[in-house]
């Protein structure tokens, strides 16, 4: 008998939950975070799991060990300059915290989400004011906006902090200049400020997907009447109308999507899924080819979850072009992300 969705969505759940979250990179804890968060798995342990990156904040602010753990520096050559340490990517968690807050009204959450805003106000950025991807150097890298975006905005909903949710807006009308494919609609990957140049240029599904799930994520918490507001939603259907006409047959997406030749793959398939399903939520997104489209993507995904839970022919770390392909924490986070919105 063909398992339904809910068994699967519980099979890597179940699966995901033991793995070793103190080997895990902060970004990617994230999303099996909100994974759980959004199918009502594993509640315990999904507390746990917060909870124990709040423990391991840092001085400064950073969740989760922050960006100055050696795991972060040997994955990122290809795409960044220099030795490699994240500012946004332990912000992610933040994403978890503020829904614990929301569920619990405990200040602790609060508290912990606040000195990571601080962190990310005190950092040095771009002289536009974006958020630089690594320390050291100023970059933009498009995995930042779903790392701080839709937090800067539930947090300035929930301490009543304007500021946050400005800021937010602000990094997409930052990274839309110097990462948006004009033509396209698409996203780039990586920028230099100095010098102005593109580190990598693809058009890689899993950065795709980080825009584009930044963006379904943070207008759920700003309010309607921000300017910002439709910023967004044009950006979304910017990208999104040229990503639909991208779907290969099968209902995957490549790995880069305007290549052919890159392989078929499950992460940013997933990203997009969610991406379509949530856009028609909020009524950004209204011809129905989006919810055919993430249908057939969902559809497809459930065939790569084996026996055990693992959810297969995902980009591992960093992601990029000719990316290897296996088994991660964040590919078992965007599954339950993604099956949310069809159960």
């Amino acid at each position: 008998m063909t398992a339904t969705l809910s068994d699967i969505v519980s099979r890597v759940a179940e699966n995901t939950v033991d793995w070793d979250m103190e080997m895990g990179i902060d970004w990617e804890k994230a999303c099996l975070i909100d994974g759980l968060l959004a199918t009502g798995e594993q509640p315990e342990r999904t507390q746990e799991i917060v909870d124990r990156c709040i423990a391991t904040q840092t001085s400064d602010g950073q969740f989760s060990y922050g960006s100055l753990d050696p795991l972060h520096l040997d994955w990122a050559a290809e795409w960044t300059i220099g030795e490699y340490q994240s500012v946004p990517d332990p912000a992610a968690i933040g994403h978890g915290v503020l829904e614990y807050y929301d569920r619990t009204g405990e200040e602790y959450y609060l508290d912990a989400a606040r000195k990571q805003i601080e962190y990310l106000r005190d950092v040095e950025r771009s002289n536009e004011g974006g958020i630089p991807q690594q320390r050291g150097e100023i970059s933009l890298a498009v995995d930042g906006l779903w790392m701080v975006c839709p937090f800067l905005a539930r947090y300035g909903v929930l301490a009543d902090d304007p500021m946050a949710v400005d800021d937010a807006i602000q990094q997409f009308e930052v990274q839309r200049k110097h990462l948006q494919d004009p033509h396209t609609g698409l996203f780039r990957h990586t920028w230099m400020e100095q010098p102005n140049s593109y580190v990598q240029s693809c058009f890689w599904s899993r950065g795709i997907g980080w825009a584009t799930c930044a963006l379904v994520d943070t207008i759920e918490h700003v309010p309607d009447d921000h300017e910002g507001h439709a910023l967004m939603e044009e950006i979304l259907r910017e990208t999104c109308s040229t990503m639909v006409g991208l779907q290969d047959d099968t209902g995957f997406w490549h790995n880069i999507v305007d290549d052919p030749e890159e392989p078929l793959e499950t992460s940013g398939t997933l990203m997009a899924a969610y991406t379509f399903k949530r856009g028609l939520e909020l009524g950004v997104l209204e011809d129905e080819k989006y919810e055919k489209s993430a249908e057939r993507a969902m559809e497809v995904c459930k065939g790569v979850v084996d026996d055990d839970g693992d959810v297969r022919r995902v980009a591992v770390v960093p992601g990029g072009p000719e990316a290897p392909i296996g088994v991660t924490l964040h590919g078992q986070g965007l599954f339950l992300m993604a099956a949310s919105c069809f159960q």
